[in-house]
C-alpha cells in the first residue's frame, strides 16, 4: 500500500489542508508549522498528524476529505510515518507531530520506557460483531483450534506490537506457551500463499485481508484481540503530554472532527469504502467486501487496563508499567467521566 502525493489526490470540494506523505519531513519545516508553547498566547490551531497507511488509522484522511477539520477551525498536515512502533517516533512528538497513531501494545511499551505521552482519543474497537483479526489454520491441516498450534509455524506481521501480543495472550488462555510455537514474519499480502502452500501451518492477520483467506477456505480460529478484551480498544490516537494539557480545545476539535467523519461514513459507506481503496492503494474487490473499521474515539480506563495486563503477562516490556488513568489526557478523563 501506498499513501499518495498530494498530486494524487482526488478533487477536494471543501478541504483546505494538504496530505503530505513524504516520509523525511524536515525538522525545519516541522518547527515552522506552529509557534512554540512558550510564545503562544493562544492555542495552536495547526495540528501535524502522523499515521500509517492501513484502515483503522485512516479516519483523519476521511476528515480531511470531507473538511471536517475546517468545519472545527483547525488546520491539520497529515503525513505517513514509516513505522508503527511508538519508541521510534516518540521523541518526535511535539517537534515533528503533535498527534500521531498508536497501537495498544507500543503506546504501554513507549510510557514504561519512560516517553511522556498521553491518549487523546481512542481510534476503533474489536468486538464479536465487528471482528478486526482473526487467525486462521490452512483448509486441509490438522489444526483445528489454538491447542493444536504446538510444534506448528504460524506466520505473524511482525514479532512485537499489538496483534503480537494478542496473538501470544490467545495461545496462552488456550494453555499453549509461546515457546511451543514458531512464530515466524510474514507480511499480511504474502499469507495466504504462505499457508496455501504449506510453508506456515496457520496465520494471524486482520481487516481487510480477512475476507480472502476465509473465501478460500481456510478455518478461523478466533479473534485474538477478544482475549485481550471485548470489545477492545484496538487503536489509539497520542500526543506528547505536553502538548496535549495546553491545547485542550485543539485536541477537542480534532476529535469532534473525526467523529464527524465517522458519521458520514456510517452513512455512506460505499463512498467511505471506494476512498480508501483509492487512498490505501486497496485492490477494488478486497475494498468493495471488507467492513469499515468500527471507528470509535472514545477510551476509558477499563479499556485500556486488559491491555496493560497483557502487556505485564507476555514479560516483553521492561520497566514500571503506567496506569491506565495516568496514560489518559485531561480532555479524555474528562469525556469519560461525563
Amino acid at each position: 500500500m501506498r499513501l499518495p502525493a498530494l498530486t494524487d489526490f482526488p478533487h477536494r470540494p471543501r478541504g483546505t489542508t494538504a496530505l503530505l506523505a513524504a516520509l523525511g519531513l524536515t525538522m525545519t519545516a516541522a518547527v515552522g508549522c506552529s509557534a512554540s508553547p512558550d510564545t503562544q498566547e493562544a492555542e495552536d490551531s495547526s495540528v501535524r498528524v502522523a499515521l500509517v497507511e492501513a484502515a483503522p488509522p485512516s479516519l483523519p484522511l476521511l476528515a480531511e476529505e470531507n473538511g471536517d477539520f475546517a468545519d472545527q477551525g483547525i488546520d491539520v498536515t497529515i503525513s505517513q510515518h514509516p513505522s508503527t512502533r511508538i519508541t521510534s517516533f516518540a521523541t518526535s512528538l511535539g517537534w515533528e507531530y503533535d498527534i500521531a497513531w498508536g497501537t495498544p501494545a507500543d503506546v504501554i511499551g513507549a510510557a514504561a520506557q519512560g516517553h511522556d505521552i498521553t491518549v487523546v482519543a481512542g481510534a476503533y474497537i474489536d468486538s464479536k460483531d465487528h471482528m478486526q483479526a482473526q487467525m486462521y489454520a490452512a483448509e486441509d491441516g490438522s489444526v483445528d483450534s489454538p491447542t493444536d498450534l504446538r510444534g506448528k509455524r504460524m506466520a505473524v506481521p511482525s514479532l512485537s506490537g499489538t496483534l503480537y501480543l494478542a496473538v501470544v495472550t490467545a495461545l496462552n488462555r488456550a494453555g499453549v506457551d509461546v515457546s511451543e510455537v514458531n512464530l515466524v514474519e510474514v507480511p499480511f499480502t504474502d499469507m495466504p500463499d504462505e499457508l496455501d502452500a504449506g510453508r506456515v501451518d496457520a496465520v494471524a492477520t486482520v481487516q481487510p485481508f480477512m475476507g480472502p483467506l476465509e473465501a478460500a477456505g481456510n478455518r478461523p480460529l478466533g479473534d485474538p484481540f477478544l482475549t485481550i478484551g471485548s470489545p477492545a480498544v484496538a487503536g489509539m490516537w497520542i500526543a506528547k503530554r505536553d502538548w496535549a494539557e495546553e491545547n485542550p480545545k485543539t485536541v477537542a476539535s480534532f476529535v469532534a472532527a473525526l467523529d464527524s467523519a465517522d458519521r458520514w461514513a456510517g452513512s455512506h459507506k460505499e463512498k467511505a469504502r471506494a476512498f480508501l481503496s483509492d487512498i490505501l492503494n486497496l485492490p477494488k474487490q478486497m475494498a468493495a467486501t471488507a467492513p469499515l473499521p468500527d471507528w470509535d474515539t472514545s477510551v476509558s480506563p477499563e479499556a485500556l487496563r486488559p491491555w496493560i495486563k497483557a502487556v505485564a503477562d507476555s514479560g516483553q516490556v521492561h520497566g514500571t508499567l503506567p496506569r491506565a488513568e495516568d496514560l489518559l489526557s485531561t480532555h479524555e478523563r474528562a469525556e469519560t467521566a461525563g
